[in-house]
């Protein structure tokens, strides 16, 4: 039902509609990892954590008419505070999810300004064809999915042609200190480190959905995103994305790589292999590609089964060699009973893995979402990230209840694998948690 705010000349008026306002209290248990090779003899004073997160979160949409027009277009306001509890300390932040404008000045035609959450691919666990995707940005593999997704600000138009969608854009570059005292990060958000303008066209041809983009940020990228429904239970997709290699960023990366590796061989016999560079930075750019399968079954049981090709992860040799330095500099040399020399070594390694992106880092992957409702309110989710190069990974189960506007659930979330692997590296053992929501 709409509320009538004020009138507007040539018959314009202004609407309340889809206020929701929502209430989540999420409590967390981490465990340290006993065995991982990058904290030995726990040097990182890693204990088991128990913190807290109260988000309120609140989303209001203004529609307005135009004229004779019932829709002239919309404004959307979207914000969460956030109240942090660890280590007997308290952390409050308001982050501004989305704020913008959406004007349709005819019916083929909208243009769009503010912060806005703008739509991914179809993938379900990574997106390599979306805008946003870029190597420098290091968003992480594994997403938050707890907390509402941030905005980006930008100015975009949309024209709407017969069978497909013309999209034209621009984000602006925003800088401001990322501190715990930065005033723009507490209140506002992140900045944008990425300025892109890019095109995209999107539609449907012979059942299947699909769209591609082009856009241009001091490198170019491009990216494919397809989906297709097969009958009434099966949906399949694939995306892919193509980026050129930023020269800064691939030099880095090279830089601490080698580091690394000059640290563990002689410059002697395996000279030449020491000062190899990484095999993905040797070209003009790489591509990230991902197939999936979304099947739902007679009962409702939802089961979704992802492949991802990372190109510009490590190779296995590569794997190999930055397991060896870790391998090697994890324990202090004979006679020496302080670790202040190891975690030194160590440092580098944790460089290194926070410019490539870890956890996914190396370069075949494969993930399962399985969703299983038990009635009358209960349901069941299970979450399997595999590493195909060795054979690590991470498993997520779940148990949620939900019932009018009200939701409760508890997961755990376990990586495994050899402790000489990608997730058997990780400081972070098991994790609980318990989540209590409420929506009006």
């Amino acid at each position: 039902m709409g509320v009538l705010i004020a009138p507007v000349s040539c018959g314009q008026t202004f609407a309340v509609d889809n206020t929701c306002f929502s209430v989540k209290n999420l409590w967390q248990l981490s465990s340290p990892s006993s065995r991982s090779l990058l904290n030995p003899g726990n040097i990182l004073g890693l204990e088991k954590e128990l913190t807290g997160l109260l988000l309120l979160n609140w989303r209001k949409e203004w529609v307005f008419r135009a004229c004779a027009r019932e829709n002239g277009g919309r404004f959307v306001f979207e914000d969460s505070v956030q109240l942090r509890l660890y280590h007997n300390e308290t952390d409050l932040t308001n982050l501004v999810n989305e704020v913008y404008i959406s004007l349709n000045p005819t019916d083929f035609f909208f243009i769009d300004a503010g912060k806005q959450v703008a739509p991914t691919g179809a993938g379900y666990f990574f997106n390599p064809s979306d805008l946003w995707s870029r190597a420098r940005e290091r968003r992480p593999f594994l997403q938050d999915r707890e907390l509402p997704p941030e905005g980006r600000v930008m100015l975009k138009g949309e024209y709407l042609f017969p069978g497909l969608t013309l999209e034209v854009g621009w984000a602006p570059q925003l800088a401001w200190t990322e501190d715990e005292d930065a005033v723009l990060r507490k209140y506002f958000g992140s900045p944008q480190r990425s300025s892109p303008a890019w095109v995209k066209i999107s539609g449907g041809f012979s059942g299947m959905d699909g769209s591609c983009l082009f856009s241009y940020d001091r490198q170019w990228k491009a990216g494919l995103n397809l989906a297709k429904v097969c009958g009434e239970n099966l949906e399949i997709h694939a995306e892919m994305g193509w980026e050129e290699w930023a020269k800064t960023q691939a030099d880095q990366l090279n830089q601490l790589f080698l580091t690394i590796t000059r640290e563990t061989h002689d410059t002697g016999a395996h000279g030449n292999e020491c000062t190899r560079p990484i095999e993905a930075t040797t070209e003009k750019g790489f591509v990230k590609a991902l197939v999936g399968a979304n099947y739902t079954f007679a009962g409702g049981t939802n089961l979704i089964i992802e492949y991802l090709f990372n190109g510009n992860g490590l190779t296995r040799r590569e794997w190999e060699k930055v397991l060896l330095h870790i391998g090697k500099n994890n324990v202090p040399a004979a006679g020496d009973e302080n670790y202040p020399p190891v975690a030194v070594k160590l440092q580098r390694t944790t460089e290194f893995f926070a410019e490539t992106g870890f956890p996914g880092l190396l370069r075949h992957y494969a993930m399962a979402r399985l969703y299983k409702e038990l009635p009358p309110a209960l349901a069941l989710e299970q979450i399997i990230i595999q590493n195909l190069v060795d054979r690590s990974g991470l498993a997520i189960l779940g148990l949620s209840y939900e019932k009018e506007r009200f939701a409760l659930s508890l997961a755990t979330q376990i990586p495994y694998g050899k402790q000489e692997s990608e997730f058997g590296l990780m400081t972070g053992d098991w994790q609980v948690k318990l989540k209590v929501e409420f929506w009006f």
